[in-house]
């Protein structure tokens, strides 16, 4: 019976393939006779659509067999190698309402059927879809049958479906997960999805959080920024960038208080991140907030606060920072003027110009070096004023026009300055063509006795220069006799006395740089010659005439000479650093003002420092190496004991003689220091020394003796291994380091260390001071066994 109906069926389709050749009448018996046959024709009527695929008797043969009974004839269609079949069938398919939709579930992932194909018939009859098939193939279909049943929810789930989406938000496959948001993203304005979204955020793999947050940051329900923020930390760098633009789309006003935390991250990329929303969200009172937050952070976190926002911070931010700088908190205006340090942006001239008369000397001369940045010539009078006007920034003020313009044209414009006198042309066309010029005469100093009122009643270790020449030499005598007994030993010098100052410095300031051999200060110290340059000042060699000795004095700079509360800190500090008198140590006279100048005296040593041994790689010898660490442990010993820390321990700060007798300096400076606001950013002002910086000094948290161990632990790294354990391409970046604490064993870079050596330099340098040595006599102890073992 079949193979009958297939020979009427192939006689019936012949005929209609060659309609011109047949009659209306033979056509008309054809297409009944197909019809009778049934569901058996269609595969053969959907054969002859290769033949002829236009034909419209086979067309509407096609369309009106179209049931359930026959579906599987016409989705076998849907597999025929001819495109053009193919595209029959689905359209076919899609038009036809006589079959159920949902049978063609059970095809998702039949391999041959094309799933293009599949999805445009689905679609085209959403209305009739049950979602629960789609539902019953997430649970238990395969995975191609789950990535269609997914693209088909895109079109056909609405909100009822939603409960039953979020049963699949924990399904262990990732790709699953990622479907069901790209589903559950066009509910916009759902809660329920909001909050399954928030919860993806903290999904594991990526492309899921990814996926999220590009649904979170489309949605019109109120998106919280909190858990968005958070990725700004994500350590895949498109979530993070994904992150910014969503949050750059939500603007949650509560965003700028969540930054503040991103903002002091140690990551440069994380900071950055921060950086870039606060450009697409922030304004003026924003940027004000944001900082304003940050006012106690650890100055270290402040800095690169300031760093993110002025290399990256776009239009907004440099618009809020420029106001900022005008602004009556000193704060923000140091920090302003920090900002506009890292960008180069034109609109920045006349704001950092006005700061040039800033009553803060920091802002004053961070102006001056953003200026200099700017290289604008236009700068070079207002910069000439603020020398003329403070002659305290009077160096960086110089720096700074020698960047502007070259001599001939900044000559010029010294001539024209009508707020300059002659001798203060002459001297500034001098120092700018580098020529050594005494320095110039200035007023009496009105603001200066207020100061002194205000320390009269200091520790005699300050001394105040231009008091009466017969109560100073009675006081002298006076201060000899009533000395301490414990301040001097056998081989101390003898402590300074105060005397009057000369009148050629007319109580004005000193610089110590212009001072030339065989010139006289205070009628008193007779220059010998400049031993060098550092932190806090110039250090001089002198002749003091009174004691007849060569001393030490070490001029502080002209900033922090101006600062009361500095002085009186560094009056504080000196007098416990002055009780030091060891033979390890150099030991601290006075501290001496002479008109606005401060200076420290204190003992002479001939000898060279231990950085010069580095450098010239004369630390070979590793027993004489470690006696001389032992010497130093002796001398901080004995100041641990007495209560003070060094904090700046370093090559510099340790002088050698021809015969090895090593001493400590600098004891009480960096103490002095560190209670001052300019460790803020100012490279190598007040700043210590980042190569030898304890976690804790970089963190602002509490020093004690064991600060002082970690400098010496990096120091005898540097010692051994011929470099410093952390080194980056500025300050900030070896800061990082120490408080990372990830060096490597320095025997890994010279196998001839010792295990023992190696393990005391590994010891002193824990990142935390409880894992350290905890007193400078047992790393002595060690030491001295390690120098037992190495025959010395």
């Amino acid at each position: 019976m079949a193979l009958l109906k297939g020979l009427k069926a192939n006689k019936a389709i012949n005929i209609l393939l060659d309609e011109d050749g047949a009659s209306p009448a033979e056509v008309k018996e054809a297409v009944t006779s197909l019809k009778q046959i049934g569901a058996s024709a269609v595969p053969k009527l959907i054969d002859a659509l290769e033949e002829d695929s236009k034909n419209p008797h086979i067309l509407n043969l096609l369309n009106t067999g179209l049931d359930n009974a026959s579906l599987h004839h016409y989705t076998d269609g849907l597999a025929h190698p001819n495109n053009r079949v193919m595209t029959h069938i689905t359209q076919i398919m899609a038009q036809s309402n006589k079959y159920d939709i949902n049978r063609l579930f059970e095809l998702l992932d039949d391999p041959e059927i094309p799933k293009n194909a599949l999805l445009q018939i689905i679609v085209a009859h959403k209305e009739r879809v049950q979602p629960s098939k789609l539902f019953e193939q997430l649970a238990d279909g395969s995975k191609a049958a789950q990535q269609m049943a997914f693209r088909v929810l895109e079109y056909v789930a609405d909100e009822r479906s939603i409960p039953d989406l979020l049963r699949f938000i924990d399904h262990p496959d990732p790709n699953v997960r990622i479907q069901l948001i790209k589903v559950l993203s066009q509910f916009k304005d759902s809660m329920a999805v909001r909050d399954a979204l928030l919860k993806m955020l903290e999904d594991k793999q990526k492309h899921v959080r990814q996926t999220a947050v590009d649904a979170l940051g489309s949605m019109t329900a109120k998106v919280p920024a909190q858990p968005l923020v958070r990725l700004l930390r994500d350590p895949d760098i498109t979530t993070q960038n994904k992150a910014i633009e969503a949050l750059s789309r939500i603007r949650d006003p509560d965003t700028i208080g969540y930054l503040i935390d991103i903002l002091q991250d140690d990551s440069e990329y994380v900071r950055r991140a921060a950086v870039e929303v606060l450009n697409e969200i922030g304004d003026q009172r924003a940027v004000k907030d944001l900082l304003n937050a940050l006012r106690d952070a650890d100055w270290w976190i402040r800095a690169r606060a300031a760093d993110a926002l002025g290399s990256i911070g776009g239009p907004k931010v440099i618009a809020a920072v420029l106001e900022l700088i005008k602004e009556k908190d000193e704060f923000l205006r140091r920090t302003a003027v920090e900002i506009l340090n890292n960008i180069k942006d034109e609109r920045a001239f006349d704001h950092l110009v006005a700061a040039l008369d800033d009553s803060d000397w920091w802002v004053r001369e961070r102006a001056a070096d953003a200026l200099a940045g700017l290289g604008d010539a236009r700068a070079v009078p207002a910069v000439l004023k603020m020398v003329a006007t403070h002659p305290e920034s009077e160096k960086v003020g110089i720096a700074c026009l020698k960047t502007l313009g070259e001599p001939e044209t900044l000559n010029a414009a010294i001539q024209q300055a009508d707020f300059l006198d002659e001798n203060s042309r002459s001297a500034l066309m001098s120092k700018i063509a580098g020529y050594d010029v005494a320095p110039p005469s200035s007023a009496p100093d009105t603001a200066a006795p207020s100061m002194l009122d205000d320390l009269e009643n200091a520790p005699t270790q300050f001394v105040e220069s231009g008091s009466n020449p017969a109560r100073s030499a009675q006081n002298a005598k006076l201060n000899q006799g009533a000395a301490d007994p414990t301040l001097v030993q056998s081989g101390a010098s003898p402590v300074p006395q105060p005397v009057q100052p000369e009148a050629a410095h007319g109580g004005g300031y000193i610089d110590p740089s212009e001072l030339k051999p065989g010139s006289m200060i205070d009628n008193r110290y007779k220059v010998i010659r400049k031993v060098g340059e550092g932190a806090f000042g110039v250090v001089m060699l002198v002749h003091d005439s009174m004691v007849d000795e060569e001393i030490i004095l070490k001029f502080l700079n002209a900033q922090v000479a101006s600062d009361k509360h500095i002085i009186q800190r560094f009056v504080q500090e000196l007098r416990y650093a002055r009780k030091i008198t060891h033979e390890n140590v150099i030991r601290i006279f006075d501290f001496i003002n002479i008109g606005k100048s401060c200076a420290i005296s204190m003992e002479y040593f001939d000898s060279h420092s231990l950085g010069y041994e580095i450098k010239a790689k004369k630390t070979d010898d590793h027993a004489r190496m470690i006696k001389i660490l032992i010497e130093v442990c002796n001398g901080l010993s004995y100041a641990h004991r007495a209560g003070v820390v060094h904090r700046d321990i370093k090559p510099a700060n340790i002088l050698i003689d021809e015969n090895d007798v090593v001493k400590l300096v600098d004891f009480g400076l960096a103490a002095a220091a560190s209670h001052t606001d300019a460790r803020l950013t100012r490279s190598g002002v007040l700043v210590g020394t980042p190569t030898y910086m304890a976690p804790e000094q970089v963190r602002d948290k509490k020093i004690d003796a064991r600060t002082d161990i970690y400098s010496l632990g990096i120091l005898m790294y540097e010692i051994f291994t011929g470099k410093p354990p952390y080194r980056g391409k500025d300050s900030m970046a070896i800061l990082f380091q120490h408080v990372e604490g990830k060096a490597k064993p320095p025997k890994t870079i010279n196998p001839k260390i010792s295990d023992d050596l190696n393990a005391i330099i590994l010891k002193a340098m824990v990142v935390n001071p409880d894992k350290r040595y905890q007193t400078v006599d047992e790393l002595r102890n060690d030491l001295a066994k390690a120098l037992i073992k190495v025959g010395g």
